[in-house]
């Protein structure tokens, strides 16, 4: 009789168990559209010391289908003085019954950071999981230790487009009395919890459905609901920090990270300073120094010091020629110190979506650093890692965002440059010729600034097939393309990218009887509309506009005029404009003009509508073909 108790009581308790993780039991609200559905992700934050953050976590994750794969998040990350307690997987099936359980050890211990690293304290555990069947489970639990209390966990209830939450619990514990601060950004349409307690505070969210990604909308951080925290005191790797306001980080930054970094040997200084003889003009100096650092040193990164942030020291960088974005900016800052520029050690969120530091948030953010030099007409930029970015380019990685300024008196936010939409500029000129074997030779010159400068300037170095593939895949529109001469300019004190490309395609007019049908706009085509977005919920972001103007001179073949002209088209909106014309130029010859504006911006979600049918337009006449007439003889 006890036996059976027993039995029954641990079927009833597996069986209740197994109940929680059968996909059957998931809200169809929260499953719709999902590739996976968060169960449960619950953290336990606590801070028991200022040098002493202990977290308890807890995430399962069910996977429909491969692209919900990646949403597993399974991996613990540690550096040398961090302690990883727990670690463990296990697997369900889809009707919640347990698979496969796997220990810590049988994770792989591997390095946090790519092969581009030559030296690293960061290394990360990893779940490395082959599902036989859809839909599965894995239950995630992970307890860790570390003094850095420098990045406290911030907290994201919703983890990416096509994955639903059906509970999301977070709370954060400060048990020894240092002050704390906590920013709830999109909570607007949420029901989320939040529970204030004597010393932390706890959120809660229940059925948080799977968001659909939508053509060009805001980026996901910017309406996902998320929770910032950051302790006004904290611990980074031996060193105690205080952060109330960005003026006060930069300041810790600067005296604990910096402080003595930038010292270089006499040698050196007198080398350096000999590079700018006679020069006064401080942009000149900074150039003359920039080239040097680009022509005498090499990235590479190194993640040592104090948790990755403390650049190597100038010295040394000078030493051994290489240094990651931290050491090589820091060596740049030395070397203009010798030669009498000022310039800042500044830090920034890279990368192409134009993450800003919150500016009503201050605490330890950022994934790069590079070099401002403040001049009476501007603010000049350097990106040191580069062997090729000139001076003052930023480029779509570091354009247009808050980023951190560090002086010996303390941080400061400032906004880098942002381009405008006539800006980012490209000017095609072309001559073509065209046979009346429907063949067709040009030479093409594209010259470029802004942000399409950004995507051309370090293509001086691509190798021959490199070019041909680049050409083929940027005028995929044109059959039979075959590459002549290629040449390139990068003007680097104006930031100008010119590319002269001579071509020859076969076959490109096609045969209407005895005309032909002829596509006027041979080197630039902008054919690309967004896709249809029916019940649209967020607004349309354009990040960057554009200007495009074209001018063709084409020749007709022997014996053929063109029948009609196309008439001059002219669009309008509020999203850009475009117009285009071919007109007469001499007997024979006519010329093609084009020019297409995008305004950046951010419009209404009734407007994406509105947006789409302008790019199909231009797509349309973008794709016009005229019809040439055989004289008779």
């Amino acid at each position: 009789m006890r036996f059976y108790f027993f039995f029954l009581l641990n079927f009833l308790f597996h069986f209740s168990f197994s109940q929680n993780y059968n996909v059957n039991t998931i809200p169809k609200e929260v499953r719709q559209n999902a590739d996976a559905v968060v169960r449960l992700d619950k953290m336990d934050v606590i801070i028991e010391s200022r040098d002493q953050m202990e977290v308890n976590s807890k995430r399962v994750v069910t996977v429909f289908n491969e692209d919900g794969n990646e949403h597993v998040l399974a991996y613990a990350y540690y550096d040398k003085n961090d302690k990883v307690s727990d670690l463990e997987a296990i697997i369900y099936n889809a009707q919640g019954e347990e698979i496969k359980k796997i220990k810590k050890r049988d994770f792989i211990d591997q390095s946090a950071i790519s092969g581009g690293t030559l030296y690293s304290d960061s290394r990360v555990l990893v779940l490395r999981y082959t599902p036989t069947q859809y839909p599965y489970t894995v239950e995630f639990t992970k307890e860790y230790s570390t003094p850095n209390t420098a990045f406290a966990p911030n907290w994201m209830f919703l983890d990416d487009y096509r994955v639903g939450t059906e509970k999301s619990e977070f709370s954060f514990t400060v048990e020894c009395g240092i002050p704390f601060r906590h920013k709830e950004q999109n909570f607007g349409s949420y029901e989320i919890e939040i529970t204030e307690t004597a010393n932390g505070i706890i959120y809660k969210a229940k059925n948080l459905k799977a968001l659909e990604r939508e053509p060009l909308s805001p980026a996901f951080r910017d309406f996902a609901p998320q929770v910032k925290i950051a302790l006004d005191e904290f611990h980074l790797e031996g060193v105690d920090g205080k952060a109330t306001s960005w003026e006060e980080l930069g300041k810790w930054m600067n005296d604990e990270l910096l402080e003595g970094r930038d010292e270089l040997d006499d040698g050196t200084v007198q080398y350096v300073k000999n590079l700018v003889k006679g020069v006064s003009d401080p942009l000149e100096k900074t150039r003359i120094i920039y080239q040097y650092v680009q022509e005498n040193t090499r990235y590479i990164s190194v993640q040592l010091g104090i948790g990755g942030w403390m650049p190597i020291s100038a010295l040394d960088v000078d030493r051994v020629k290489y240094g990651d974005c931290k050491g090589l900016t820091n060596y740049t800052k030395a070397l203009l110190s010798a030669v009498g520029v000022e310039s800042y050690y500044t830090v920034v969120h890279a990368g192409g979506q134009m993450k800003s530091f919150d500016e009503d948030f201050p605490s330890m953010q950022g994934n790069h650093v590079f070099l401002n030099v403040p001049l009476e007409e501007e603010e000049v930029w350097l990106e040191c890692t580069s062997q090729k970015t000139p001076v003052n380019h930023l480029g779509t990685f570091t354009d247009n965002r808050n980023v951190l300024k560090v002086t010996p008196q303390g941080g400061e936010l400032v906004r880098t440059k942002a381009y405008s939409d006539d800006d980012n500029y490209q000017f095609t000129q072309a001559e073509f010729k065209i046979s009346e074997d429907k063949s067709v030779k040009g030479k093409v010159k594209i010259l470029s600034k802004g942000s399409q400068y950004d995507q051309k300037y370090w293509r001086t170095s691509d190798t021959k097939s490199e070019r041909e593939k680049f050409y083929k895949s940027y005028w995929n529109y044109v059959q039979n393309l075959s590459l002549d001469q290629v040449k390139y300019q990068n003007d680097i004190n104006n930031i100008e990218f010119l590319e002269e490309v001579e071509l020859s395609v076969k076959n490109y007019l096609t045969s209407a009887g005895d005309n032909l049908l002829l596509a006027p706009n041979i080197s630039n085509r902008n054919l690309g509309v967004p896709d249809r977005c029916r019940n649209r919920k967020r607004p349309l972001v354009i990040k960057r506009g554009y200007l495009d103007e074209d001018e063709f001179v084409i020749h007709l073949p022997e014996g053929y005029t063109q029948e009609t002209l196309m008439m001059p088209v002219k669009e309008e909106t509020k999203f850009g404009s475009y117009i285009v014309s071919i007109e007469p130029k001499e007997p024979g010859v006519i010329l093609y003009k084009r020019k297409l504006l995008i305004k950046s911006g951010e419009y209404s979600k009734e407007d994406y509508k509105l947006y789409r049918d302008f790019r199909k337009k231009v797509a349309r006449y973008d794709n016009t073909k005229i019809v040439l007439n055989k004289k008779e003889s």
